[in-house]
């Protein structure tokens, strides 16, 4: 071992004042009493304990990591519709060719949310599938997810997920844990040029690497989930009917954001990161009631870029003018991000990931902004999926140097 004596020297100018506005949802798993939230329809989110919390409309998330229990933050996210009736219970229900025996709310184990709502799925030949029929739209990027658990004789196994046309999933996407834990598997596929009208779409089971499995063989499945988007989103629970959940929408505004904010200079940061390529969802924008249409993106805004980067920019109107626009370090799917902003007339500084500032000595701060918006209106709109670990905003310009060091 090495032993340290003396003082150690500290290389980071952290800032000297306190922030106006700290958010740390990571930490504190609350929503600010300040902080306006709206969303309709049910939804979920993963518990610290790795179990699903199923939720009804208005109700903030604290999401986790389901492997480690880590909080991400605040979870965030577009609109999404579970195209499977009956998510919670597939099984006898769907609406298509289906051989084995389907045992609904078996007794014999609890399904990932807790509750004894999951299937049973018992094959009675060597050639098992569940199938759902409906019509995939051309053009369109379609993602299925379910959460599965080995019964008999299937640890290690595979469930391949099928959406019309080939291709199928493959095995490493597919595989069963051989632990006897549950898993959500997931599977993307965009559709070509035409649409696959009446496509089967579900689930075959199979052994690993190749061939079927034998007749009594036993796997359960709970929380299947069929919607348009890149990647899979938190599960919507459907109990016999199509179910959206809509876009979270979370800002700051009135006179408690007029108390922490200051016109003239400011710095922002976020800590963030996102789950689909619609970047932009993990993203603060500091604007006026304007900028409530699509496109528009005026204002100051840190977060996700839409280039896979992390972007800042200070924008004076809706036409694409801007006095300031820095790409930094790039933003990767499912990793944390911390990007700063900080403004003051011809004084514009911006850091990502502790890299050096870019800055910017032209343009001035005399548009008076009235909100502080989560998200970026036209990506919740497209589905996207961020979580929020941490927001802090300085009333003052920080020094170049405290930009960078809020970033590392």
């Amino acid at each position: 071992g090495v032993t340290v004596t003396g003082e150690v020297a500290a290389t980071q100018d952290y800032p000297t004042i306190k922030p106006t506005l700290d958010l740390n949802f990571a930490a504190t798993k609350t929503l600010d009493s300040r902080i306006s939230y709206y969303r309709y329809g049910p939804a979920s989110y993963i518990d610290a304990n790795g179990k699903v919390v199923l939720v009804g409309e208005g109700v903030p998330r604290f999401d986790h990591d389901p492997d480690t229990g880590e909080c991400k933050g605040l979870l965030v996210e577009g609109e999404r519709t579970n195209y499977f009736p009956n998510g919670v219970r597939p099984g006898d229900k769907f609406n298509h060719s289906k051989t084995g025996t389907f045992t609904e709310n078996t007794t014999e184990v609890k399904a990932p949310d807790g509750s004894y709502t999951a299937t049973k799925w018992t094959f009675t030949d060597s050639d098992p599938y569940l199938y759902h029929n409906q019509t995939l739209n051309a053009g369109v990027t379609y993602t299925m997810s379910m959460w599965v658990k080995a019964g008999t004789n299937m640890a290690g196994d595979v469930l391949q997920f099928r959406m019309g046309q080939g291709p199928y999933s493959t095995n490493a996407n597919s595989t069963i844990p051989a632990d006897g834990s549950w898993k959500r598997l997931t599977f993307t596929k965009t559709v070509g040029g035409s649409n696959e009208t009446n496509a089967n779409i579900g689930f075959e089971p199979q052994t690993n690497p190749s061939g079927n499995p034998a007749s009594g063989d036993v796997i359960y499945i709970w929380g299947a989930q069929l919607e348009s988007g890149s990647t899979a989103s938190s599960f919507i629970p459907t109990y016999g009917y199509t179910q959206t959940r809509g876009p979270d929408k979370v800002q700051i505004t009135g006179k408690e954001f007029t108390d922490f904010y200051n016109q003239i200079e400011g710095t922002i940061f976020l800590s963030a990161s996102y789950e689909t390529d619609a970047r932009n969802v993990a993203s603060i924008t500091f604007d006026d009631i304007s900028n409530e249409s699509e496109y528009t993106d005026v204002g100051y805004r840190a977060g996700g870029g839409s280039t896979g980067n992390v972007a800042s920019y200070v924008r004076t109107d809706s036409g694409g003018d801007q006095y300031f626009k820095q790409y930094g370090s790039s933003a990767t799917q499912g990793n944390e991000f911390k990007v700063a902003l900080a403004y003051k007339d011809n004084n514009y500084a911006s850091s990502a990931n502790g890299q050096t500032v870019h800055t910017d000595t032209s343009g001035t701060t005399s548009k008076l902004y009235d909100r502080l918006r989560f998200s970026d209106v036209h990506n919740v709109g497209l589905g996207g999926v961020g979580h929020y670990r941490r927001v802090m905003y300085y009333s003052k310009r920080l020094p170049n140097n405290q930009v960078v060091t809020l970033t590392s």
